[in-house]
């Protein structure tokens, strides 16, 4: 059985410029996780969410959920 995750990846690319709490440093969709599900992509998966992690990795975005500050572009999805 494979598995399928839905949603979006963000970056916040004006943090670095202008610290997290500026204006212009908000969320912006940067790719769909459409893209990893093509062909069961486990190694991309278990990195970023710790979803089938049998190669060990200690998971990016592990229980983070929904962000609170997301952009619109992932709001509307």
């Amino acid at each position: 059985m494979s598995t399928e995750v839905g949603g979006m990846i963000e970056c916040r690319p004006g943090a670095r410029l202008w610290g997290p709490g500026d204006e212009d440093s908000g969320w912006r969709a940067a790719i769909d996780l459409f893209l990893l599900n093509n062909g069961n992509a486990y190694d991309a998966l278990a990195c970023l969410f710790g979803i089938r992690n049998s190669f060990g990795f200690r998971a990016l975005a592990q229980d983070r959920g929904f962000p609170g500050d997301a952009s619109k572009t992932l709001r509307a999805e």
